[in-house]
């Protein structure tokens, strides 16, 4: 299959809206996890949570991870077709086409597809109405238009979504770690 991958006029990847989670600020409380389950199957379970918080204990660095609608969109691999690009960038599921084969939580870099029920859950943005965004405890995720970033350097990236997650987090975090260690503020 060949993606078709929204690009503006001049060629360029569009961005589009995605969850974004600021490391300085996120805590790893797992509100997003609860609040995205509730709103999503009206039971409260992480394996339900489109948002995964990775929490590297050994760094003290947490951070909520959901698709950050990438250039590559590697989920696409979907051999049935089943998965395609909306309107808005995300990933749209034809359900009656999945085969629940699960090619698309492999092919994620960064673990943020999850599985439940024969289904892969993607984030969809709650139609709109962000909850995990709403009922963040110390504002660290936003919804911003910044979606289409490129994850090219964790394509190569083995293990399950939780340790792909981790390896997500860790690049991001160890800079910050050593920069808190050097004695810099938080909001610097």
């Amino acid at each position: 299959m060949t993606a078709v991958i929204p690009r503006d006029r001049g060629g360029a990847y569009k961005e589009y809206p995605v969850i974004k989670c600021d490391i300085r600020l996120c805590v790893g409380c797992r509100i997003c996890e609860v609040t995205c389950s509730a709103f999503h199957f009206g039971a409260v379970s992480p394996a339900l949570s489109r948002i995964r918080v990775a929490k590297l204990e050994e760094i003290g660095i947490d951070m909520a991870v959901a698709c950050v609608s990438c250039a590559e969109k590697s989920c696409l691999v979907c051999p049935t077709d089943a998965l395609t690009v909306g309107e808005e960038g995300e990933i749209a599921l034809a359900r009656e086409l999945c085969t629940s084969c699960q090619e698309c939580v492999s092919a994620c870099p960064v673990g943020a597809v999850g599985f439940y029920e024969d289904l892969p859950l993607f984030c969809d943005l709650c139609d709109g109405d962000v909850s995990c965004v709403r009922t963040c405890p110390t504002d660290a995720l936003s919804n911003v238009d910044e979606g289409g970033e490129s994850l090219e350097a964790f394509a190569a990236s083995d293990g399950n979504p939780a340790e792909k997650r981790a390896a997500y987090v860790e690049v991001q975090g160890v800079p910050l770690r050593d920069s808190w260690a050097a004695g810099q503020r938080v909001d610097s």
